[in-house]
C-alpha cells in the first residue's frame, strides 16, 4: 500500500497486513460460497394470501400479517437475534462500547417485504385485466382503494403508480352500450380532425398517452368534446365515446399492460431481495458486529521474516455502514469471534492474506501474513483511536511521519 522495496515486491506494491495462522482452515470454510437457499413458491404465497395482502392499510397491519401468515409461508421462521446494543452470553467479544453496532430495523424489512408482495399481486391483477376483460380493471382498483396510499408509500412504485392511474382512467369510462356497427353520421370527419390535431398516440407531450398519464379522464374528455361538432350534446357525447372505444381504449389498455408488467417485475425483484435479507439476517448481523470490532485506527507493525526488517504503518478501518471511500481497502474481511482474516488484491495479480487474532480485550491484534510475491512474516497492532462511526474514513493505510503515502491500484471489495 506504501512503497517498501525491502519487502521483496515491485516498487508499486507494499507489503502489509498479516497472513496464515494455523486456523486458516476455519477461514477457508467461512470463505466458501454458501449454498443458495431454496426460495419459496412466491406465486403460491400470493394466491393463498391475496385477500390478506389486499386488506393491509398500515404498517402495523402489514407486520401482523407477516408474523402470523406470510413469514411461515415464506420459510422465514423467527430466529433468535441479539437485540441491538446487547451482547450474547458467552466469551467477551471486545469490551469498549464503541465497538457495538446498531442492528438494522428488522421490523421495517418485514413491512417492506409485505408491501412488495402486495404490489406484486396488484400488478399481476392489473396486467390480467388489461390483457382480457377491461371490466376487470375497475374490479382490481376497487379491491385496493383502501390501501393504495399505504402501498404506494411503501414500495418502489415508479411503474405501479402510472399503471394505477391508467387503470383508473379506463375504469372511469366504461364501454358505450351503443354497438360500434351503428352508423354515426359525421364520425369520420370528427376522427380526421382529431388525428390532424393530435397525430401522435404516444411519444410526445401532447400525445394521448401523455395526456392520460398526466391528467385524469376529464382532461381526455375535454379534448374529445372540443373537437366534436357543435350540435346536440348527446351527439357530441356519442362522438367522444365512439372515438374513445375504438382508438383510445385499446391504446391505453396496451400501455396499462406494459406498465403493469414493469411494476410486477420491480415488485418481484425487490420482494426476493428483501426475502434474502431476512433469510440471512443472523449472518449479516454477525458480520456487522465483526466489522464494528475492527473499526478504528490502529498502529500496525509488520516484521518481514525474509530480511528481518520492520515497517510501522497506520491503518484505519471504517464502520460497517460507512460509504465506500477512495482509499485502498481489503477485498475481503472476515471476523469470526476473535479471529480476523483480511485479503488484499493488488495490481499485477499480487494477493496477500492476513490472519490476525484479537487480544487485550479487543485493543490489540497479533498474527501473520503471507503474500503471493513471496514475503511472509508477523504483525502486531494496537488500537489508538475509536471507531469514527458512519462518518469515518475508508480502511486506509499510511506511513508514519510526515511523508505522503503513494496509493496502489484500489483493490476490489467484497
Amino acid at each position: 500500500m506504501v512503497r517498501h522495496p525491502g519487502h521483496g515486491l515491485s516498487s508499486k506494491v507494499l507489503l502489509i497486513g498479516a497472513g496464515l495462522l494455523p486456523f486458516m482452515a476455519t477461514f477457508a470454510a467461512a470463505n466458501a460460497a454458501p449454498a443458495a437457499p431454496e426460495e419459496p413458491d412466491f406465486a403460491a404465497v400470493l394466491q393463498t394470501h391475496a385477500e390478506g395482502l389486499t386488506a393491509v392499510t398500515s404498517d402495523d397491519q402489514a407486520l401482523t400479517l407477516f408474523t402470523s401468515r406470510l413469514g411461515p409461508a415464506l420459510g422465514l421462521e423467527e430466529r433468535a437475534v441479539p437485540p441491538a446494543g446487547k451482547r450474547p452470553a458467552g466469551p467477551a467479544l471486545g469490551k469498549p462500547p464503541r465497538d457495538e453496532v446498531q442492528a438494522p430495523d428488522q421490523r421495517q424489512v418485514k413491512i417492506k417485504l409485505t408491501a412488495e408482495l402486495a404490489a406484486w399481486r396488484l400488478a399481476a391483477a392489473l396486467q390480467l385485466a388489461a390483457d382480457g376483460d377491461l371490466s376487470g380493471v375497475a374490479a382490481a382498483l376497487r379491491s385496493v382503494t383502501a390501501h393504495q396510499e399505504w402501498l404506494l408509500a411503501r414500495t418502489e412504485a415508479s411503474h405501479l403508480r402510472p399503471a394505477l392511474h391508467l387503470g383508473s382512467v379506463l375504469a372511469a369510462r366504461p364501454p358505450s352500450q351503443v354497438p360500434l356497427t351503428d352508423p354515426l353520421p359525421g364520425f369520420h370527419e370528427y376522427v380526421s380532425r382529431l388525428d390532424d390535431a393530435y397525430p401522435k398516440l404516444s411519444g410526445s407531450d401532447d400525445s394521448w398517452v401523455a395526456l392520460a398519464e398526466a391528467k385524469d379522464l376529464d382532461g381526455i374528455t375535454r379534448r374529445l368534446l372540443d373537437a366534436a361538432p357543435a350540435s346536440d350534446p348527446s351527439d357530441r357525447q356519442a362522438f367522444a365515446s365512439r372515438y374513445f372505444d375504438t382508438r383510445l381504449r385499446p391504446l391505453l389498455a396496451a400501455q396499462l399492460a406494459a406498465q403493469a408488467i414493469r411494476a410486477e417485475a420491480d415488485a418481484e425483484q425487490t420482494a426476493r431481495r428483501e426475502w434474502r435479507r431476512l433469510r440471512h439476517w443472523r449472518e449479516q448481523l454477525m458480520e456487522r458486529k465483526g466489522l464494528a470490532r475492527l473499526c478504528g485506527t490502529w498502529h500496525w507493525t509488520v516484521h518481514n521474516h525474509q530480511n528481518h526488517q520492520e515497517r510501522k504503518l497506520v491503518m484505519s478501518f471504517a464502520a460497517p455502514d460507512a460509504p465506500n471511500g477512495a482509499g485502498p481497502r481489503p477485498a475481503k474481511i472476515i471476523v469470526l469471534g476473535d479471529l480476523v482474516y483480511l485479503r488484499w488484491e493488488f495490481e499485477r495479480g499480487v494477493v496477500q492474506e492476513d490472519s490476525l487474532l484479537f487480544a487485550g480485550e479487543g485493543q490489540r491484534l497479533e498474527g501473520t501474513f503471507v503474500n503471493s510475491g513471496g514475503p511472509r512474516g508477523s504483525i502486531t497492532a494496537k488500537r489508538v483511536a475509536a471507531c469514527a462511526g458512519i462518518e469515518g474514513e475508508s480502511p486506509t493505510i499510511s506511513q508514519g511521519g510526515p511523508a505522503s503515502t503513494p496509493k496502489p491500484g484500489t483493490p476490489s471489495r467484497q
